[in-house]
């Protein structure tokens, strides 16, 4: 009798697989302020695993979870809108989600947020606002620079690209989108342009002020991104006011008592 070949069954193909980005949102305070990119990407690969959400993982012979942060730290930053983005193999609701990663993270790692995203999203920063407290002298020498920023056509500092490595002039003027002084507080609003802004520290020398005496000092407050990080479903509700959405454009300087 003819012999009937048998049609083995095709591997399923892992890039064929349905993806489903989720983005969360947390703080990050502390003595954890000091990981690095590579640590704190392994904190969170380790929370989500005890955390048990599905995640979808890369190809090869050393398969990682994909986990990217779209805006990494500065080592020393602490940050109250950190956001990572991570692809999961199946879909969970929001609030599971939330509530399990909730229960494993650091103590000095707030989870604010879990939210799900359209297939594929990426997020890039449009904008970023940072905030420092200043030395009262620093502060004094502050607010005689601040208003001084909007004459300025130029701001060129020298960005250093690591030990050993030459240092290179750029001008940051066009990066710098506010600066304000409340007090000794000093809060600045920085853009990005073709993905690239200025440092904070790179403000502060423009200033005049030492910037290398607050290299620890830094927080992220608020970031704008090119997509809406707040559906289709999120949680839980975004109740929290956006500094970015509700504050004016240009220099200004303020001095006031919150009543």
């Amino acid at each position: 009798m003819p012999t009937t070949a048998v049609e083995k069954p095709a591997k399923p193909n892992a890039d064929a697989t349905e993806r489903c980005p989720v983005a969360f949102r947390f703080a990050l305070d502390g003595d954890l302020r000091f990981l690095s990119h590579h640590d704190e990407l392994r904190v969170l690969a380790r929370a989500l695993t005890r955390a048990r959400w599905p995640l979808a993982y890369s190809r090869g012979f050393n398969p990682l979870p994909r986990l990217v942060l779209p805006l990494p730290r500065r080592v020393g930053t602490a940050s109250d809108c950190e956001w990572a983005v991570v692809e999961l193999c199946e879909t969970r609701p929001v609030e599971l989600l939330h509530d399990s990663l909730a229960a494993v993270l650091p103590a000095k790692c707030r989870l604010r947020q879990v939210v799900t995203l359209p297939s594929r999203a990426k997020p890039h920063p449009r904008r970023v606002v940072f905030t420092i407290d200043l030395e009262p002298e620093h502060a004094t020498i502050a607010e005689s620079r601040i208003a001084d920023l909007p004459a300025a056509e130029t701001l060129t500092v020298d960005r250093a690209y690591g030990p050993g490595k030459p240092t290179r002039a750029i001008d940051i003027r066009p990066y710098i989108e506010k600066v304000t002084l409340d007090g000794r507080t000093l809060s600045m609003r920085l853009a990005f342009v073709d993905q690239r802004t200025a440092r904070p520290s790179e403000v502060l020398t423009a200033l005049t002020l030492p910037a290398s005496a607050y290299d620890h000092r830094w927080r992220q407050v608020e970031v704008e991104w090119d997509i809406v990080l707040a559906g289709p479903s999120h949680w839980p509700p975004d109740t929290e006011r956006k500094y970015i959405a509700h504050e004016e454009d240009g220099y200004t300087q303020t001095k006031k008592n919150d009543t």
